[in-house]
């Protein structure tokens, strides 16, 4: 019954806080931002490791994993963008405002669903984005470095073991699942903890993004399996199927992360219950008559 419970009214604050409408808005913020953030990312990354490595290791790898949808053409149009060598200061800080743009809107959808009343300052806002950003730029980092380790290791796994199917599934499915998993769960973790003006504890963000991760992964399973087999689709986009999977795939994670905070927003509003309760009954306590 408390199961029960918990699900109704997160059902009920879902459809409140109007959470499909908002993850409508950060799927088009983030399709609007997609090609100046990848151009962002990957000209970080390009003073660490080569343009022919990030197009041929990173790009995809990272794609692969966060965005199962994005085919062939989406990936060498991105790759394209993220080779150019000479920019302009102008163009260059028109692309960071348009790859922030998606950070405003998901600082103010989880703010939304966490019920915080004051509005920040604008500086503070930007400083937010431009972090997330930054963060954003990391998890690539640390994809690509976790994908070297996992090739080095795959490859030479079967020259010492004999382990040449395992290392295979190993590695695929560490590329595919287990990797995006971990980061999606740490940086979904720190996104309820630290962006919200109510902050949860860590323990309710812990609890919001492991409920995410595993929604995610989950809708990942079944959308790669259901877009592989849906033909009719094809033939009704043609070449604009792979725009419309993408902003399909991108609103499913918009939905599962409010989800998520909506579980974390769910256990703060119950921890302040109790807190408020145990502070009533205090002075009871203390002022009754012994026996």
């Amino acid at each position: 019954m408390q199961l029960f419970r918990f699900l109704r009214d997160l059902v009920r604050s879902f459809l409140r806080h109007g959470c499909a409408s908002l993850a409508a808005s950060l799927a088009f913020f983030s399709l609007l931002s997609l090609f100046p953030l990848v151009f962002l990312l990957l000209y970080g990354l390009s003073f660490v490791v080569s343009q022919d490595v990030i197009g041929e290791q990173a790009l995809l790898s990272f794609l692969k994993g966060f965005l199962p949808s994005v085919g062939e053409h989406v990936v060498t149009e991105l790759h394209r963008v993220g080779a150019l060598e000479t920019v302009r200061w102008a163009v260059f800080l028109t692309f960071v405002w348009f790859g922030a743009l998606v950070f405003y809107e998901l600082d103010y959808a989880v703010n939304v669903v966490f019920e915080s009343t004051w509005r920040r300052h604008p500086l503070i806002s930007t400083g937010i984005a431009v972090a997330s950003l930054a963060v954003t730029e990391l998890v690539l980092l640390l994809s690509f470095g976790a994908t070297q380790i996992v090739n080095f290791l795959t490859g030479y796994a079967p020259r010492l073991w004999g382990l040449d199917l395992l290392a295979l599934a190993a590695h695929d499915l560490f590329l595919t699942y287990t990797l995006p998993f971990a980061l999606a769960f740490f940086a979904v973790m720190a996104l309820y903890r630290l962006v919200p003006r109510r902050r949860p504890q860590w323990r309710e963000a812990m609890i919001g993004a492991l409920t995410f991760s595993l929604l995610w992964i989950g809708a990942k399973l079944l959308f790669v399996t259901y877009s592989t087999y849906a033909t009719v689709y094809a033939n009704l986009y043609g070449s604009l199927l792979e725009v419309i999977l993408l902003l399909l795939w991108i609103y499913y994670s918009a939905a599962l992360l409010l989800i998520g905070a909506e579980v974390a927003h769910h256990l703060q509003q119950q921890a302040q219950v109790l807190s408020a309760a145990a502070t009533r009954t205090a002075p009871s306590d203390v002022n009754s008559p012994r026996t």
